[in-house]
């Protein structure tokens, strides 16, 4: 059957408007966070909206560092993965210590879009061309060891070399805790700990510190310090996420703050459970009382904080703390 023109002229604007979308992600594959980001992917790709969505997981496309790159270039038009402060120091905010210590704090921080901790992110990546779509806290971060340090709910020289990422507030954060510390990548850290290079390292929650440490029989302490988040971002090419529609950006919006949602909705309620797993590879969790919390966070509040203001700037870190 022949099409008339007006038909054939709808088609190949319907055609016209089909986007590309490339989706790359980072966690592991067998990360839990996967099947929800594919699942977004087939939900925007449903939504009858024109567009076409391909996810890349596992780093396929490369590290957080190299994809923020890639994403401000548009060679890849949206990521997940951890936002690192090596394109602007004041990125430098998502490594703050003690933020936020309970869901409830991390849910208005983090999972809050018009949150100040979100607005300013907005407005530091906004300045060199990304999108944020939606931040995802997906738990406390705690430290792994290959023993017991020596005063792991005080402040005194716990006598062990460990690992920070790339962030001078990290670094200075666990010197304050009595550690020596090395920079290392995530990816250097496992075969760094398990050679015996570092003692441990500032880099999980309970559910990263199983299955990368425990299920490997590498390291037997698990310290709970919560004083980091392990958190992730969706975001896109500013450039890209301009040219979408209105449906199409509605639809992008919706799937990756249900996305967002979601992983850091799944990371909580499977905590407890990788606890209860590391206590069964007959690991230590170092266990804190309130008082002694209480003290570290003010030690660090006092010593690591003021520093912070030089480095993200004392404007950025007065709203920041505001509350």
């Amino acid at each position: 059957m022949m099409m008339t023109a007006a038909a054939t002229l709808a088609a190949s604007a319907a055609i016209a408007q089909d986007v590309r979308l490339r989706i790359a992600g980072t966690v592991p594959a067998e990360h839990f966070g996967n099947a929800v980001l594919e699942q977004m992917a087939e939900n925007m790709e449903n939504a009858g909206v024109g567009l076409k969505v391909k996810y890349f997981p596992a780093g396929q496309l490369g590290s957080g560092e190299e994809l923020l790159e890639s994403a401000i270039r548009g060679n890849v038009d949206m990521v997940h993965a951890t936002v690192y402060a090596q394109k602007d120091p004041r990125l430098e905010i998502n490594s703050l210590p003690f933020l936020v210590t309970t869901k409830e704090e991390l849910d208005a921080v983090y999972g809050d879009p018009n949150s100040t901790y979100n607005q300013i992110l907005e407005e530091i990546l906004t300045s060199f061309g990304i999108q944020p779509l939606a931040t995802i806290g997906e738990g406390l971060i705690g430290m792994i060891a290959t023993e017991r340090p020596a005063d792991p709910t005080g402040l005194g020289n716990q006598e062990m070399n460990v690992r920070a990422w790339s962030s001078q507030i990290a670094k200075q954060t666990m010197e304050e805790l009595g550690y020596q510390v090395t920079t290392l990548n995530w990816a250097e850290v496992f075969p760094a700990v398990q050679a015996g290079t570092i003692d441990g390292a500032i880099c999980c929650t309970p559910e990263w510190a199983y299955t990368t440490f425990a299920a490997s029989d590498v390291g037997n302490t698990y310290i709970p310090y919560n004083a980091f988040i392990e958190s992730t971002m969706i975001y896109a090419n500013q450039g890209f996420y301009d040219e979408l529609n209105d449906e199409q950006r509605a639809v992008v919006d919706k799937e990756t703050a249900a996305a967002a949602a979601e992983i850091s909705r799944l990371a909580w309620e499977r905590s407890q459970g990788f606890v209860d797993q590391l206590v069964d590879a007959n690991w230590e969790i170092v266990e804190f009382s309130q008082e002694e919390r209480d003290a570290i966070k003010a030690h660090i509040q006092a010593t690591v904080w003021p520093n912070v203001a030089d480095v993200v700037g004392q404007d950025i870190l007065d709203r920041l703390t505001a509350n």
